[in-house]
């Protein structure tokens, strides 16, 4: 992997190489996505590719290291997260409440990351099955793409037990809202002995980020990649850059969560102070921890980037306090020219 050094470097790689790779594939998914027969399906797809093209933006920055490969990891990264967005959007803003369901549909996740997987029926517990095969086309696109990665073999099965614990994540948060919390305790109690440093909901968010496996896969670039380099990017990205990356989105949607009732990982803490701390420990963890891996100046823009561009949110204002504190001081932690530039870039991306 080519070495990226300063946030210029990075910055220019981004909108010279990936962005319009992005930029076409995006608007192909959105095509097929219009031609989905069943409106409920389509209406969820829709939604997903309007409101949450940022994630598919973050994501393919990963890319930006390895721009020989960007053919391959912009579609990889662009289709997954789709799935992701999508899918949240069915088990979310939809017509069920069934675990079996939401198992299911997140099945095609696993399915995406094994090459020459056979297709599933992911719509087999729901009402609305017509989707003109847009599923079943995210999961063969990942599938062809990851296949083509030289090292895929060696980081095959960590990115399918982050995928798996991730879909783990979506079947209990968005099952019947008085049975989820028991289940996610539930859940944490058969792994909280390995994450000695972390609360339940910090584990929960920790599982509920896709950027270590993008992580990965462009690990997977190098035909020479070791399994200490593996085992560095794992460890640094779950929990760390994982957690700061999900606890920030759920910080800047405290305030719409709590009035809607949704569940907010973030609103656990008992107190503001709580709050700050353990984000701040989670910035200072992640950035501690990149130091150990390769291209490591790529990864400490990352972690600045993730506090950059989630407080660029329009939600981050005075009219929430006590986001809009907690967002000042994560940023003031942050300080310097990689997290001036990416925090204007930001601003200009999300606004």
């Amino acid at each position: 992997m080519s070495q990226l050094r300063n946030p210029w470097q990075l910055l220019f790689r981004v909108y010279r190489y990936v962005q319009p790779v992005l930029e076409r594939e995006f608007a192909a998914w959105k095509r097929r996505a219009e031609a989905i027969p069943d409106p409920e399906l389509k209406k969820q797809a829709l939604a997903s590719i309007e409101t949450k093209k940022f994630h598919c933006q973050g994501g393919s920055v990963y890319a930006a290291q390895v721009i020989p490969h960007v053919e391959t990891i912009v579609p990889l990264i662009v289709a997954y997260q789709t799935i992701s967005d999508y899918l949240d959007n069915l088990c979310d803003r939809s017509t069920s409440l069934d675990p079996q369901d939401f198992r299911q549909l997140h099945r095609s996740m696993q399915d995406a990351l094994t090459p020459g997987a056979p297709l599933q029926d992911y719509y087999h517990y729901r009402l609305e099955k017509e989707d003109g095969g847009y599923l079943a086309s995210l999961v063969q696109t990942c599938q062809h793409f990851a296949a083509r990665l030289p090292a895929y073999a060696n980081v095959q099965e960590k990115v399918l037990e982050f995928s798996t614990l991730y879909s783990d994540l979506q079947v209990y948060k968005h099952i019947e809202p008085r049975l989820r919390e028991g289940e996610l305790l539930a859940w944490w109690d058969k792994y909280k002995a390995g994450y000695p440093d972390l609360k339940w909901q910090e584990f929960a968010a920790v599982t509920g980020s896709t950027i270590g496996i993008f992580a990965l896969f462009c690990l997977a670039t190098d035909e020479a990649v070791t399994p200490k380099q593996i085992e560095a990017v794992c460890e640094a990205y779950f929990p760390w850059l994982c957690g700061l990356h999900i606890l920030l989105d759920y910080l800047i949607d405290l305030e719409e969560d709590r009035l809607g009732g949704d569940l907010n990982f973030v609103s656990y803490y008992e107190s503001e102070q709580e709050a700050t701390n353990r984000l701040q420990y989670f910035y200072k963890q992640a950035k501690a921890s990149v130091r150990r891996l390769p291209n490591p100046a790529f990864h400490r823009m990352i972690v600045d980037g993730l506090v950059a561009f989630y407080l660029a949110d329009r939600k981050v204002n005075p009219a929430q306090p006590t986001s809009y504190t907690i967002a000042k001081k994560l940023l003031r932690q942050a300080k310097g020219l990689p997290s001036v530039l990416f925090y204007v870039n930001s601003l200009r991306v999300r606004r």
